[in-house]
C-alpha cells in the first residue's frame, strides 16, 4: 500500500474523525500537524490546497471530510 500522510491541524473536529477511522481500518499513517509547523500549509498550497485535513495516499489526495472518498483511494 503507498504512504498515507495526514496534513491536520490542532483542535480541527473532523481532523479528529479521520484518525478514528483509519485506527479503526488499522491504517498506518503519518501526521502533519499544520498547527505545530505552520510551513506545512505553504507545502499544501503549492499543490493548490488550502484546507485541512488533507489526506494523501500516495500521490493522490482527499481534501475536506470525505471518507467514501478516502476508502476509495486506500482499497
Amino acid at each position: 500500500m503507498p504512504s498515507v500522510v495526514m496534513y491536520s491541524a490542532t483542535g480541527c473536529p473532523l481532523c479528529a474523525k479521520y484518525k478514528m477511522l483509519l485506527a479503526e481500518k488499522k491504517i498506518v499513517f503519518t501526521e502533519r500537524n499544520t498547527t505545530e509547523n505552520p510551513a506545512l500549509l505553504n507545502e499544501l498550497a503549492r499543490k493548490g490546497i488550502r484546507m485541512v485535513p488533507t489526506i494523501f495516499v500516495g500521490e493522490k489526495y482527499v481534501s475536506g471530510f470525505r471518507p467514501s472518498s478516502l476508502l476509495e483511494l486506500l482499497v
